[in-house]
């Protein structure tokens, strides 16, 4: 099959969060299965200075009033299409600043679909499938057959639409309908309207031919209103064509044998050794006391989403229980102060660092015994099974992903691989991390936990073979 993932960031091209590890990863899973696939993304370019990276594939488009130059860039077995328009996309960041995003966004990414479509079109032999992901490529279905200025391209080609993480849906005052030369009778119920305002995402629920998220548990959770974001009923509407598809994990990269970033490579065979001198070297290199007490990795962005002020509350209580706690992330200014006071109150005990190091949340996975997670909704989520590949036992609050994939040990003992948060709560997360740590004072009943979390298959061989599928059934 001839296959096009429209997104706004892939690895190894452009990244901010997850939606890229998943776009990349997935694109070259389906490549390495024989498919011919296409990567269409923004060509994000920080200065104007030299050529673009890539070879120019055909002339230039316009699109929405803008002019795009297409460069063609062969990574593995993908054909990355970057789609430069330096008016839009020459920006110190693909979305915004730190001050918040650009005012643009929904004039910027309404360009960029337009232009993915008349890109794919104007390839021979063009795409016999469409995969967008989130409201950034959201509006391709729904132009796809309702702008007259598309005149048609490609507008009988099936379309999925992959939803990685509701709460962002690209809503916009209805200003944007002319800002962004979209048709004014696409405003309507059947279209992107939602109580007043434009929403991409809603315009791409209704007009997809299939619709899929990143976890089956999330796939259910977003009909209901507590994680529906004002989406659920319209959501609901097309449940028959929602599924869910949990992501997998780039297994070449998220490697304890191999990992170059680790003070000891291991494996399964020698886990307890492996991970006592990553252990070690972690505790060094956050100035931690170096002792046997558990070790508590969060890697996370600080974002109320993943319960960070539950983490910043708790840490008084995360020491008294006897565990120590290293934090990595950056986000929310107030949530960042306050873990850093937090931890500043236990020196020797509790430690955080402040941005996103690569190479040191491979150690922070490798090096902890536990990772804890209590994210208030996960659609996915992937620092749960790097720490399952890793032997480093989660601690996560049961909603999404981690739903599906963190099986308490407590309740399957044969089976279990991770703990489970019972009370989402700062006393909730010290009484579930003063659960997981008794598990270290039982080091055959510790092994044979981290032994079959790391057997477990992540790979993104099976969801490429689920997607594979769906887009099979699409073509009839």
């Amino acid at each position: 099959m001839r296959i096009a993932h429209i997104a706004s960031e892939a690895v190894p091209i452009a990244k901010t969060g997850g939606l890229a590890d998943v776009t990349g990863a997935l694109a070259k899973a389906l490549g390495r299965m024989g498919h011919r696939i296409f990567l269409v993304m923004p060509l994000y370019r920080r200065s104007l200075n030299g050529p673009p990276d890539g070879e120019p594939v055909m002339p230039e488009i316009d699109a929405g009033g803008f002019r795009f130059r297409v460069f063609r860039k062969r990574i593995g077995p993908v054909d990355y299409l970057l789609l430069d328009a330096p008016r839009l996309f020459a920006r110190p960041g693909p979305y915004g600043t730190p001050d918040g995003d650009y005012p643009d966004n929904p004039v910027r990414f309404a360009a960029f679909a337009r232009a993915a479509i008349l890109t794919i079109a104007g390839i021979a032999g063009g795409a016999d499938i469409l995969h967008c992901h989130d409201w950034q490529s959201a509006l391709v279905p729904l132009l796809l057959g309702r702008d007259p200025a598309l005149g048609g391209a490609m507008a009988s080609t099936p379309t999925v639409l992959t939803i990685h993480n509701l709460a962002y849906q690209g809503s916009f005052e209805p200003w944007v309908i002319d800002a962004a030369r979209l048709p004014r009778n696409l405003f309507t119920p059947d279209g992107f309207e939602l109580y007043g305002t434009v929403n991409y995402l809603k315009g791409g629920i209704l007009a997809a031919d299939r619709l899929t998220t990143v976890s089956p548990r999330y796939a259910q959770e977003i009909l209901t209103p507590a994680f529906g974001y004002g989406l659920e009923k319209v959501l609901t509407a097309r449940k028959d064509r929602l599924s869910g598809i949990l992501n997998g994990l780039d297994t070449a990269v998220w490697n304890p044998s191999t990992d170059p970033h680790l003070a000891r490579n291991y494996s399964r065979r020698d886990v307890t050794r492996g991970k006592r001198i990553c252990r070690t070297a972690l505790a060094a290199e956050l100035f931690l006391d170096d002792d046997d007490s558990p070790l508590v990795a969060i890697v996370s962005r600080m974002a109320e989403q993943k319960g960070i002020d539950l983490v910043a509350a708790a840490i008084d209580g995360i020491v008294a229980a006897g565990l120590r706690i290293a934090v990595l992330g950056a986000g929310d200014d107030d949530l960042q102060n306050d873990i850093v006071n937090a931890c500043r109150r236990h020196p020797g005990r509790a430690a955080v660092r402040i941005g996103y190091d690569e190479a040191h949340a491979h150690r922070s996975y490798a090096g902890a015994d536990f990772l804890l997670m209590p994210s208030r909704f996960e659609p996915c989520g992937l620092g749960q099974m790097i720490a399952l590949r890793y032997g480093t036992l989660p601690v996560v609050n049961p909603v999404g992903g981690l739903a599906d994939t963190v099986r308490d040990l407590a309740a399957e003992p044969e089976t279990g691989n991770g703990f489970r948060i019972a009370a989402l709560s700062p006393e909730g997360l010290i009484a579930a991390l003063s659960r997981a740590a008794s598990i270290i004072w039982n080091p055959s009943r510790l092994l044979q936990a981290r032994r079959r979390a790391m057997a477990e298959d992540h790979a993104w061989t099976r969801p490429a073979r689920q997607y594979e599928a769906l887009y099979a059934e699409l073509l009839g």
